[in-house]
């Protein structure tokens, strides 16, 4: 009953958040709006006329999903974020179940309440991004793990490989994950035959590998070089790393609506120079995250370098102290234009509730020696593993304290 109750609220919440969102200019309004969300919905149509120019470094597995949502329901933004929250229903029950397997009957509802009530994966799940699909993805092929770890099969160990594959085409750097995927089947299975546990871990990253093959080929054929994409984001990735958390809420949020409008790139630039109170760095931003997307490496370099040693202290407090933490808790999930209104209590809060999912989970696997990963998904389900221990620790802690006292 729980579990099904959290399965319909977190189909709720996707729907809420799609209407909360649409007419977000930081999204998809058709206002002149330059995002993920855009350039998916644009190869979308691409893949509709049966075609596929690309972009940077986009892959064609979700621009091929929101095609057949278009298809559907004439929307591909209402689309997605209907087929998103079937999918995050699903994937509640699917949690519960695999916590109930793995860690007891009583861990399912829990595990189902916090990934079901999780404001980040209904934020995700409303949107044409890959965040939440590449989370589903991941948390199946956990349980598929799961199941070969009872049961170690050939097919078992292939069908993993395949939902690696998967992913990478949602998104390209996921493919990396069949070498530890691979690896997780030698650990598990290191008491069984070496030799048979070994050709399971080849056949997991043959089939990733095969997976991703045709699309490789393609582009082979097409360009004359095998790639996976149009353009490296190398260069872009290194640049906005060095601007993590350099500006204030205010001004980034006006920095980023300067970033994503129509307009010439020297428009932007001379905009931002007026924004923020070191207008200098302001510029500078914008010089990039509207610059060249691929830059020749020790271009890049010496950018980066640049903006370090014009942030120092606000770099090294920012990657040694706040991005453990605030990587974990990710974006806020709010639209772009009330993130300058949002109190800072209210953005801490959020951060702080998602930290402490994130060391329950820690501490569900330190204490029973099992892997886990930064997927929501994973999260909730050790983090509900953990609280039914709690609840049952509770109990038996009131009893013994009543037994002693008795005596």
């Amino acid at each position: 009953m729980l579990v099904g109750l959290f399965a319909g609220l977190a189909f709720a919440q996707t729907l809420a958040y799609y209407v909360y969102l649409r007419d977000d200019p930081g999204n998809y309004n058709g206002a002149g709006a330059q995002g993920d969300q855009v350039a998916y919905i644009d190869l979308a149509q691409q893949v509709l006329h049966g075609t596929w120019q690309g972009a940077v470094h986009y892959m064609p597995g979700l621009p091929a999903v929101l095609a057949v949502c278009q298809l559907i329901f004439g929307d591909p933004r209402l689309g997605i974020a209907v087929l998103q929250a079937l999918v995050f229903a699903a994937l509640v029950i699917f949690a519960a179940r695999l916590a109930s397997r793995a860690f007891g009957d009583d861990s399912g509802p829990w595990a189902a309440g916090l990934v079901g009530l999780n404001p980040a994966l209904g934020y995700y799940a409303a949107q044409a991004l890959t965040e939440f699909l590449t989370a589903a993805v991941l948390l199946v092929a956990v349980g598929i793990l799961g199941a070969w770890s009872r049961t170690p099969r050939l097919r078992t160990a292939a069908v993993a490989g395949a939902l690696v594959g998967a992913a990478a085409y949602l998104r390209a750097e996921y493919l990396g994950l069949a070498i530890p995927f691979g690896l997780i089947l030698l650990w598990v299975g290191r008491r069984a035959a070496m030799q048979k546990i070994t050709s399971h871990a080849a056949v997991l990253v043959a089939v990733s590998a095969l997976v991703m093959a045709p699309w490789v080929l393609r582009y082979a054929v097409v360009s004359g070089t095998p790639a996976l994409y149009n353009e490296s984001p190398f260069s872009n990735l290194v640049l906005m790393g060095t601007w993590f958390r350099v500006f204030d809420e205010q001004t980034f949020a006006e920095l980023q609506q300067i970033e994503s409008a129509p307009g010439p790139r020297d428009t932007a630039i001379q905009r931002a120079a007026t924004v923020g109170p070191r207008p200098e760095l302001s510029q500078r931003y914008m010089e990039q995250a509207r610059g060249p997307y691929e830059r020749p490496l020790l271009e890049t370099l010496g950018l980066a370098w640049g903006n370090i040693q014009l942030t120092a202290r606000q770099y090294l407090v920012n990657h040694a102290v706040l991005a453990p933490a605030l990587i974990w808790a990710g974006h806020t999930p709010v639209r772009q234009a009330d993130a300058p209104h949002l109190p800072a209590s209210a953005r801490y809060a959020i951060w702080a509730a998602e930290l402490g999912l994130l060391l329950l989970a820690l501490w569900q696997a330190a204490v029973d020696e099992r892997f886990t990963t930064p997927a929501l998904p994973l999260v909730g389900l050790f983090a509900g593993a953990r609280l039914a221990q709690l609840s049952h620790a509770r109990p038996r802690v009131a009893v013994g304290y009543a037994q002693s006292a008795h005596r």
